[in-house]
């Protein structure tokens, strides 16, 4: 039975075809293969587990699997883009990956035409090649009918780091793109990233704690620094609740530290979203960012794909807002439909 679609979903991620081909044609890491009956990407680099293999359901790349879970659970519209979680710009060279981003980009802008009332996207970019990835999202406003970019969050770890993406920023701000920061390193060219870590013990919880720092991290970067102060006009999407809420509760610390006078916290994340995807989407910790940080900074997101089933993530949100009935629903519907309708994507309330 399909329920009324009344949530936005704005982390989700998904497989072209293109993506299959041509990561299924690698002999090594990363590549896509069989693994029994099912496909599997193997990865590189910290958190691709001891064996490396990360498996793919359906929910990846056959598109009615995902429409006809999308109608059962009542999602009326989600973002589409790349995994960055995997490691895959980080662990090829451009050389390596032009084609890939490419025709990612090209196949994710065809399905969002044939489906616009159920999906739009932002664009892969490489981080091995800053220059063509300004190109590339230029591309993707003026040709694709793409809504921005998504880049790795460890590219803005540090300040130093994020000025490798200063070009890129230009160009989004040119054409008042939507940026969204996800889980992942980028190019070694980049300086100023965190360490990737390889745990030898509890790999899991590591992952987690790494993972929150990272996320927090960037947060300090874009709204407690002048970074973002040339380009008013794009916004931020940092997935995992921005490091499972550490984010939020780091900025109302420097807000009442005497050491920082950081300011109101309203101005400093006024081009910043938060969403909810797996890492963040913890009760106390949805919880914790909508009391710091105001329901109207915080969008859902399921991580959909490498989450197969959106309905845990969206019970435990509900259950985070369950006692505001208006954040609630700011959480799951209008904040993402006001975000969407700044990059021209009309998204309809289904009640």
């Amino acid at each position: 039975m399909t329920t009324h679609k009344t949530v936005i979903d704005l982390h989700s991620h998904w497989f072209a075809p293109s993506t299959l081909d041509i990561l299924g044609r690698r002999a090594e890491a990363p590549r896509i293969g069989r693994q029994g009956d099912e496909l599997a990407i193997w990865r590189t680099g910290a958190g691709a587990g001891k064996g490396g293999a990360f498996p793919l359901g359906a929910q990846w790349y056959d598109l009615q699997t995902r429409l006809t879970h999308l109608d059962h659970v009542g999602i009326a519209h989600q973002l589409l883009s790349w995994p960055t979680t995997l490691g895959v710009d980080a662990a090829l060279p451009f050389a390596d990956t032009q084609d890939l981003w490419t025709q990612w980009n090209n196949d994710t802008a065809a399905l969002v035409a044939q489906h616009p009332d159920r999906f739009s996207a932002v664009a892969a970019l490489s981080t091995d090649n800053l220059a063509w990835s300004a190109k590339e999202l230029e591309r993707g406003h003026e040709q694709l009918g793409l809504i921005g970019g998504v880049l790795p969050v460890n590219g803005f770890f540090s300040r130093r780091s994020a000025e490798a993406f200063r070009g890129i920023f230009e160009v989004a701000q040119a054409h008042r793109s939507h940026i969204y920061l996800h889980t992942g390193f980028a190019s070694p060219k980049v300086h100023g990233q965190p360490p990737d870590i390889l745990h030898d013990d509890n790999e899991a919880l590591r992952w987690v704690i790494d993972n929150g720092f990272c996320f927090a991290s960037a947060v300090a970067t874009l709204a407690f620094t002048d970074f973002l102060a040339p380009f008013p006009d794009v916004t931020i999407q940092i997935a995992m609740l921005g490091g499972t809420a550490l984010g939020a509760l780091a900025a109302e610390q420097a807000v009442v530290s005497p050491r920082v006078q950081a300011g109101p916290l309203r101005e400093h994340f006024k081009q910043i979203w938060l969403d909810t995807g797996a890492a963040g989407s913890g009760t106390a910790a949805v919880a914790a960012a909508v009391r710091v940080l105001g329901s109207e900074r915080i969008v859902f997101g399921s991580d959909y794909a490498p989450v197969p089933d959106i309905r845990p993530t969206l019970e435990r949100v509900r259950a985070a807002t369950a006692t505001d009935p208006d954040g609630q629903k700011s959480v799951l519907f209008w904040n993402a439909q006001q975000l969407l309708a700044r990059h021209g994507v009309q998204v309809a309330a289904q009640e």
